[in-house]
Parts: C-alpha cells; structure tokens; sequence
C-alpha cells in the first residue's frame, strides 16, 4: 500500500465538496435560469452538449432528462464527433453547450468556433472566465470548483430542468428541482461516513487485474466516468463498461470465477434488469462489488442518483489506486506529458 498524504492528493472526495455545490446551487443555478429566461425569448429548436471525458459523462446524465421529459432535442458531442459530423440542424435557434474545466480541450473548443459560425448560440460551462473556451461563449457560468463532477453534472441539470419546467412543465421535473437543495447534507453524510467502507473495497478489487462496471438507465454515464475515465487514467486498472440492458447479448459469455464486476443500481426502471444481470453474474462469480442508490440516496429522487454515488465510486477508486501502490495524481501521457 503507497504510504502518502491524502491532503495533497487533487483526486479525491473531500467536505470540499459541499461547499462547492452549496455555491453552485446559489449562485449558478439563478445565472442558468436568467440564461435559460433570454435563450428561450429568440427561440429554440434543440440543445447540444460540447465535451469530453467526464465532462461528456455529466453532459450524457443531463441529456437523459431532456429524452425522459421532454420533447426538445437533446444530444450530447464528444468534441471531435461534433466537429467531424457536425449536425445539419445548427443554427442561431439551436444552444450549444460546451464543457470544460480548464477551457483548453482543443476539439471543444474547435467545436464551438463551428457552432458560433453557423450564428447558433454558444455557453460555456467551465471553472475560471479566463480561457480560450470562455473567449467563445455568449454566457458563461465559471463555477469555480475543483468537485468537476458535480460541478458538470449539476450546471448541466440546471440547463436541463430550467428549459424543460418553462417550455413543456413535468411533475417529475418540478420534484427534481426540489429535491436538489438536499444534495450538499446528504453529500457531507456520505463523504464523512464511506472512506472506511471505499478503502477496503478498495483495498479488496486491488488484486483484480481489470474491472467490468455494469449499470443501466440514468447511471449508465456515470458508470462510464468511473470505469473508463477514473480507473484506466487515476487508478491504471484495466477495465470496460457494461450495459445492463445489453448484457445478455455478448457479455454474459465471459461470466466465470475469477472475473471481476462492479455493479451500480438505481432506483429508476433500469434496476430491474440490472438486479437480474447483477443475480445472474453472482452465480458465477464471488468477485462482485455493488454501489446501490437505494441504500446511500436517501430516498432521493431516482435522476439525482448519478450526484449521490459519485462519492462512494470516488472513495473505492481512491483507494483502489493506493493499494496498487500508484498515487491517483501521477500521469504517464495525459497532459502534454507525451504528444499525442
């Protein structure tokens, strides 16, 4: 286990975190809504989400509110694939959300400069005003935190709900919207409570040469984020994502002992069919680890799962990465550290 002080680690969960998406839900989610308020008086036609990595993982959560409750056309772009197969609908009656922590990823930024040639209308979401992205945007919410996935996640849903509750108003919506404020308690709860419970998951998938994560419905992103992004980038685990909904067809193949899965379940319609993947895998296999929405969100509402269970994710892959004796922070390419 690497021996190393957990304070000046830039990946990990920490009260931070509270107070970061307290300010965002003060002082962003009003600038969203004022957004919203003048965007909708020209007109809109569809909204895209501009991003990559986790980024495009917060876009893709909120992209499921927009498909669930409303019928404004929503999709959500990995930078290039805007650029490469930019959308023939792209005009000034179109909002083109980009999303950026730093404000420098080169294809988000590419993708932009395309969308205010075709006159569509340009936001940008990142932490400081001051970078090449926010040079782009019409608005900008500069959130200033370092929480990127709550951060992304939740200025996303306030684009979302914002212009789902003015234009086709949704009783699931309007209880979202609710709900939110009870996001901060219930993250202090779980950032103060799981750190010994991530550990020694952690310390126990650390002997697994690879993970599959599986998770269907509103946490099929957020999977993503953690088994892709967070534990080939921060933890250099080899892994793949599953979708539930999908997994009869192909994955169920390689179900043996010896072949490692973690598993997130919502509280939405996909849990249903995740709980009988999740069944199935743990007749095979004793190397299954479970994130479950229903025991740790409190009974929140079934969309804000994606928020909650990001900090358990996030205190197993922290401790994931030093039982294999790598510290989360240390890259080998990512960042101008290699050309790519």
């Amino acid at each position: 286990m690497l021996i190393i002080d957990k304070n000046k680690v830039d990946f990990l969960v920490t009260a931070h975190m509270v107070e970061e998406v307290q300010q965002i839900l003060d002082r962003d989610f009003p600038k969203v809504a004022a957004i919203v308020d003048e965007v909708l008086s020209g007109g809109l036609d569809k909204v895209y989400f501009v991003a990559c990595g986790s980024p495009l993982s917060a876009a893709e959560t909120a992209k499921a509110l927009f498909d669930q409750y409303s019928t404004i056309p929503c999709e959500a772009y990995s930078g290039w694939d805007f650029c490469h197969a930019t959308p023939k609908k792209l005009d000034s009656r179109c909002l083109v959300i980009g999303i950026s922590h730093y404000g420098k990823t080169e294809e988000v930024i590419r993708a932009l400069e395309i969308a205010a040639q075709r006159q569509a209308v340009v936001a940008c979401v990142t932490n400081k005003a001051d970078n090449p992205l926010a040079a782009l945007g019409k608005y900008v919410i500069d959130y200033h935190a370092e929480s990127i996935w709550e951060a992304h996640t939740l200025i996303s849903y306030a684009f979302a709900l914002n212009i789902i509750s003015r234009c086709e108003p949704h009783p699931e919506v309007d209880a979202i919207l609710a709900q939110i404020p009870r996001l901060p308690d219930i993250l202090g709860r779980l950032i103060a409570s799981y750190e010994e419970t991530g550990r020694a998951l952690g310390e126990r998938a650390s002997k697994w040469p690879f993970i599959y994560t599986v998770a269907g419905g509103i946490l099929k992103p957020l999977a993503y984020k953690e088994g892709i992004v967070t534990l080939m980038e921060f933890t250099w685990t080899h892994g793949s994502v599953l979708n539930s909904a999908e997994f009869r067809h192909g994955p169920l193949e390689v179900v043996e002992e010896g072949v490692p899965f973690i598993f997130l379940l919502g509280t939405d319609p996909s849990r249903e069919i995740t709980e009988r993947t999740l069944n199935f895998v743990k007749r095979y296999t004793s190397d299954v680890i479970t994130f479950d929405y229903a025991e740790l969100g409190e009974g929140l509402h079934p969309m804000l799962a994606p928020m909650i269970l990001f900090v358990p994710m996030e205190w197993f892959s922290y401790y994931l990465s030093i039982y294999k004796d790598h510290n989360p922070d240390d890259r080998r390419y990512y960042g101008g550290l290699v050309e790519y």
